[in-house]
């Protein structure tokens, strides 16, 4: 089954990409030098909060849902990820590809539909975001 990036490489790459741009504008902008400590101390400090913060919404998750009828879980997924404005892409392995069509860097979902579950792996944020919809859309249809 695919993955995407978990919690530590997400936060590598947030930590040390506004690290090093903080560092380069405080050399460059603020005209601080790189001889002194004070720009490294704040890349890293500023680095750390960008890390955990782009660690938290960006890694990837998955998320098992149980259904018993396969065809009205698909009717509502579907209903459900229209509402939030993804539209199916195609076919990755065994997995659907659901995307935003006018933003292309909102992430992709992908859903594995199984004999009784279905496995949803997407960023944190839009899981997160999924569940609340999901569940609204099933307790409005009861």
């Amino acid at each position: 089954m695919l993955t995407g990036p978990d919690f530590l490489v997400t936060f590598l790459y947030y930590f040390s990409c506004t690290s090093l741009i903080i560092i380069l504008v405080s050399w460059q902008g603020m005209g601080l030098s790189l001889t002194t400590p004070f720009p490294y101390q704040l890349g890293s400090l500023v680095g750390l909060i960008a890390g955990l913060l782009g660690a938290y919404y960006n890694r990837s998750l998955s998320t098992s849902i149980p259904f018993t009828h396969k065809k009205t879980f698909l009717q509502t997924l579907n209903k459900t990820l229209s509402e939030m404005g993804y539209q199916q892409q195609g076919q990755l392995e065994d997995c659907i590809v659901y995307q935003k069509s006018q933003r292309p860097f909102s992430g992709k979902l992908l859903v594995k539909i199984e004999d009784k579950s279905a496995t949803i792996i997407g960023r944190s944020g839009i899981l997160n975001i999924l569940g609340q919809n999901y569940k609204n859309s099933t307790t409005q249809e009861k």
